[in-house]
């Protein structure tokens, strides 16, 4: 079986007719040969003659034959692309000349088949090309059909590859042999700070891997999920081989630490003085430390947290916290239902192991140590709650699948988080208790205006809540235009339920704007849910992109105990949800 192959489509179109021109009966442009009495074509049997002859637009019947004319209609008939062969020769007849076209057909086609490049379902693709069994092979079909096919395994598949030979036997088997690109190098620059192993950690690829453009892309968006970056962008770049690139990736960091102190007042926590200390990036090791001193008329707390991503290669993160907070509660006396004002001391920890389940999904443990007292400041001393001292172990399941970790256009995050109070170590309570959350993001229009929703839920599954681990709502993260935990307000509770609405906009670079809206109530156990009694707020507010993180500011309206509208400001670290 004679086998002719080639090293690109191309060949077919251009060898063959440089072959038949080449090897035409025709000798010399621009030779007179004579009046044009006849034109004839041989050898088709599967191209229609009208189809041949209609390409035929310089020989003309009645007008003189030139070689120049001939070898233009040679090619037209060739351009066809259902040829491998066509020559032409002239002979005399009838006072002048017949032109002969002498075609040689590309086979029928039996069979196109792939190699080279495993894991790909070509069947799917050739589905839908041109060049289908049955038919006669036409160049032009398969030439689109591969410039097809690269372009069609990288939306499928994201890989870069090259067809490196194609052939074809005249039974008409089609082989089609395509070489994947792999990577010989990756190159990572602007990281001044951050240490290259923590990027590279974020990488689910390595040199000398086959390209896989969703791999890559979706890497480079776990880097700019860190936080750490502004900006992040590739790049491709060749040398010798041509089934091989390097990849450059080009980052430039943004400040992740931060040094803020200041003095403040809110209706909640009265006048408020601050001093924190955090680095998102730690040494540009990835790890994230904060230290934060608060000291107010009604709240007081000293708060450390460390937390580190990788303690083993695998994606186990670990984190922890430690603190002590004074904080102001008011309770309702159950014999007179007057309220009561105590101090809450509350100390304690926790420990976080995560694990990566997914792309986008987490899963996490948490041990929880807290110990809470409580001193009468005001009213009847039988309001004032129990010491507690709460040992509790959380199982939780996050999903985040948003598009930047500050200004989100689209995606969303899901929160469950299941915490078990017991009575072992300690413990003075025990319960079931479970909080769910979901987020969704919208752009509406291009440019970065986006409608932001969240829905939050929390329920008491058994057992009995001590008062520190009741649901509080209110303040600057869920009900904003209320106090946080006001119990006088019905905002502390064993089940909850808030709901959030956010338009955001760009105002000037940097700077973002936001009109919102915020509903929320809570209710304990042997109460009944009451739409009625869902508290509600509205309110604008502002992002500020600055060197010391995204700072928030906001204004909301709400209610108070005489159902009058009364306004609050709150500020911020990164967006409310």
């Amino acid at each position: 079986m004679r086998q002719r192959s080639a090293r690109l489509v191309i060949a077919l179109l251009v060898l063959g007719l440089l072959a038949s021109v080449g090897s035409s009966a025709v000798q010399a442009q621009g030779q007179e040969l004579g009046v044009v009495r006849l034109i004839t074509i041989e050898g088709n049997n599967f191209v229609d003659t009208e189809t041949i002859r209609a390409s035929i637009l310089k020989t003309r019947l009645g007008e003189e034959a030139t070689e120049q004319k001939i070898i233009d209609d040679i090619r037209a008939i060739y351009d066809l692309g259902y040829f491998e062969d066509v020559q032409a020769t002239v002979d005399p007849a009838l006072g002048g000349v017949e032109v002969v076209f002498h075609v040689v057909e590309n086979p029928i086609v039996r069979e196109v088949t792939f190699s080279g490049v495993p894991g790909i379902a070509f069947e799917k693709y050739a589905r839908d090309m041109k060049t289908q069994p049955g038919l006669i092979l036409n160049a032009h079909d398969i030439w689109e059909d591969l410039e097809g096919l690269w372009e069609w395994v990288l939306g499928e598949y994201g890989y870069l590859v090259r067809v490196t030979s194609l052939s074809a036997d005249t039974d008409g088997r089609i082989g089609i042999e395509l070489a994947q690109t792999t990577l010989q190098d990756i190159v990572i620059t602007g990281n001044e700070k951050t240490k290259d192993f923590v990027i590279e950690r974020e990488l689910t690829f390595e040199a000398g891997d086959p390209v896989d453009i969703k791999a890559i892309d979706q890497s480079l968006r776990r880097l700019l999920m860190l936080g750490y970056f502004d900006e992040i962008s590739r790049e491709f770049s060749q040398e010798d081989d041509p089934d091989k690139t390097v990849l450059t990736i080009n980052l430039k960091e943004r400040k992740t630490g931060a040094a803020t102190f200041g003095v403040g007042y809110s209706t909640a926590e009265g006048l408020v003085g601050f001093l924190q200390v955090s680095d998102d990036n730690f040494l540009g090791r990835g790890q994230m430390v904060k230290a934060n001193v608060s000291l107010g008329q009604k709240v007081t707390s000293y708060e450390f947290e460390f937390y580190e991503p990788y303690i083993t290669k695998s994606g186990i993160s670990l984190g922890t916290s430690l603190y002590r907070r004074i904080s102001e509660v008011k309770t309702a006396d159950p014999d007179s239902d007057e309220e009561t004002k105590s101090k809450r001391t509350s100390i304690g920890g926790d420990l976080t192991l995560g694990k990566p389940l997914t792309e986008f999904t987490r899963g996490r443990l948490t041990f929880k140590l807290e110990n809470n007292t409580y001193a009468h400041e005001d009213g009847p001393i039988g309001g004032v709650p129990d010491d507690s001292k709460t040992r509790n172990i959380g199982v939780g399941l996050n999903t985040n699948t948003v598009d930047h970790p500050f200004f989100p256009t689209e995606g969303y995050k899901n929160d469950v988080y299941l915490e078990l109070g017991t009575t072992l170590f300690g413990g003075t309570s025990a319960y079931a208790k479970l909080s769910l959350e979901h987020s969704r993001f919208f752009e509406v229009k291009d440019g970065g205006y986006v409608l932001a929703l969240r829905g939050m839920g929390g329920r008491l599954l058994g057992g009995s809540l001590p008062e520190a681990d009741k649901f509080r709502i209110g303040g600057a993260d869920t009900l904003r235009g209320y106090s946080y935990g006001d119990s006088s307000l019905g905002l502390v509770g064993d089940n909850m339920l808030v709901m959030n609405a956010e338009f955001r906009f760009p105002i000037v670079e940097k700077v973002q704007g936001v009109v919102f809206t915020d509903w929320g109530t809570t209710w304990n156990q042997g109460q009944s849910f009451n739409m009625k009694d869902l508290k509600n707020s509205f309110g604008i507010g502002v992002r500020l992109d600055t060197p010391l993180g995204l700072l928030r500011l906001d204004y909301g309206l709400g209610k108070d105990a005489e159902n009058h509208r009364k306004g609050q400001f709150y500020f911020g670290i990164g967006q409310a949800f």
